[in-house]
């Protein structure tokens, strides 16, 4: 049993970092939705959507603090840090200026990546699943990418506050993905036949609220590490074949020229985070990406179209 109701005379006020990006606004309107009475603030590295935020949400808004947390500074009982690596050279600093704005009564979520775990050649990888390590692939020779150096140093601060990590795959949703990253591309000399594990951005936000809402029998999470994946993963070609399909992107596709026989990756699974949440969280795009864009990719963001950056990200 996971994420039941159990404090109801609790505060419920919530610091989202990173709540000016996709996943940030469905963790904070779904947190509004669940607790309308809670105070809900949304930290941002500039001013720029903050009347967007505000009149659109509700919440309070504010820009990220300095390098140097004060002891009077405001503390609350749920804080999310959703921001992705991309925006800030000391990313591990931020998240743990996060975890001190944190009073350690409710949840403390960061939101990291299944990208964190080894690659395996079509195996299946769970919660328990090998974690690359900095210094394992420098013996190795191996250099690895900086945005997972910054994912690992992150995790490890928000484990060290009492925090939770949540680490999502792939997240899409009908206009925001890998999917569009290929449609614009067109060509990718990469394997067809490699794994792409995906998640949909309302499905990862619902997760992110079932998880801050704690274990109805023991207390709020302390410590643990969860995955967020569909069950039903897809290769690029094939993804991208159901992509073609949709009416919604005009036949538009991408061809993998890359080799056909090389490893697949890694098929990533959540048996263990579903334990955790139980009945608590139902996804909501249950049937996998590939069923999804042969539903017709119908979404809350489908009507809006494209944004002008349409890539794939996290966040």
């Amino acid at each position: 049993m996971a994420a039941a109701d159990f404090a109801g005379d609790m505060r419920r006020d919530l610091l989202v970092c990173g709540g000016g990006g996709v996943l940030g606004r469905l963790i904070i309107q779904k947190w509004k939705d669940e607790f309308p009475q809670a105070r809900i603030v949304a930290q941002t590295k500039s001013t720029n959507n903050h009347d967007e935020l505000q009149s659109t949400l509700g919440c309070e808004t504010r820009v990220t603090p300095g390098a140097i947390v004060t002891s009077n500074q405001e503390k609350f009982p749920f804080v999310v840090f959703c921001a992705p690596p991309s925006k800030t050279d000391d990313y591990a600093d931020e998240v743990d200026r996060a975890g001190q704005m944190w009073d350690a009564t409710g949840t403390m979520l960061f939101t990291s990546s299944t990208g964190v775990y080894e690659d395996t050649n079509g195996e299946e990888v769970d919660e328990d699943g090998d974690v690359k390590s900095v210094k394992k692939a420098e013996e190795q020779g191996v250099e690895l990418p900086e945005s997972t150096k910054k994912l690992l140093g992150a995790e490890s601060k928000t484990l060290r506050h009492g925090g939770c990590v949540l680490r999502l795959s792939g997240l899409y949703h009908s206009w925001r993905g890998p999917h569009t990253f290929w449609m614009q591309a067109g060509e990718s000399k990469t394997n067809p036949n490699a794994v792409v594990n995906m998640i949909h951005y309302e499905d990862a936000a619902s997760l992110a609220v079932a998880i801050l809402k704690g274990d109805g029998i023991n207390g709020y999470y302390r410590a643990r590490e969860f995955v967020g994946v569909e069950d039903q993963s897809a290769g690029r070609k094939d993804m991208m074949d159901a992509v073609a399909r949709c009416a919604r992107y005009e036949g538009k596709g991408c061809t993998f020229t890359g080799d056909a026989n090389g490893s697949v990756g890694k098929i990533m699974r959540m048996k263990n985070t579903k334990e955790m949440v139980g009945d608590f969280w139902q996804p909501k795009y249950n049937k996998g990406f590939v069923a999804f864009m042969d539903e017709g990719a119908n979404d809350t963001f489908a009507d809006a179209g494209p944004p002008e950056n349409v890539g794939s990200g996290h966040g």
